[in-house]
């Protein structure tokens, strides 16, 4: 978020930068929707919902929400400043989970690593649906005030096209 908002200070957006970065913003913030959901911290190795098809489906849904946000930037900045350090913070953040998750779930996490790609999802074979989603865990993971924020980056990008002295 912090990096969006960086982001924010340089871009240059206009319309159409603002409604292609507006979907994937939308799509990397149901993804993450979707994550925390299904994810219930403290309950064990999630491998349901989105978790059957990558292994960190909130920094993936993070992800595709800050390709909008550069999208929506228009300027190169985004491309060359914003993207790769946010690729560089995750990508750290993620080694680290890893990390984590291997020493807390042992074989468990070794299993579903050969099975699960870390970030790039791969449809996974049919099973048991397995733990369903709900609006509860979202709002205990906290994932509301990340949307809300989200939606107020939004909204700044589009008062930013229409009024540039903002």
């Amino acid at each position: 978020m912090l990096l969006a908002a960086v982001g924010l200070v340089l871009a240059r957006p206009v319309l159409a930068t603002n409604l292609a970065g507006t979907m994937l913003v939308l799509v990397g913030s149901g993804i993450r929707l979707w994550a925390a959901g299904v994810l219930e911290k403290g309950g064990g190795l999630c491998t349901d919902g989105p978790y059957r098809w990558v292994r960190h489906p909130l920094y993936l849904g993070s992800f595709v929400a800050a390709f909008g946000f550069c999208v929506m930037m228009d300027v190169i900045w985004g491309w060359v400043i914003v993207l790769p350090l946010f690729v560089a913070l995750y990508v750290a953040q993620v080694m680290l989970e890893e990390r984590r998750l291997r020493q807390e779930f042992g074989e468990a996490h070794a299993d579903y690593s050969r099975r699960v790609p870390l970030m790039l999802p791969r449809l996974p074979r049919a099973g048991p649906p397995g733990r369903a989603w709900q609006l509860a865990r979202v709002l205990m993971n906290r994932e509301h005030y990340h949307v809300a924020l989200t939606c107020v980056l939004v909204v700044m990008f589009y008062l930013r096209h229409w009024w540039p002295a903002v």
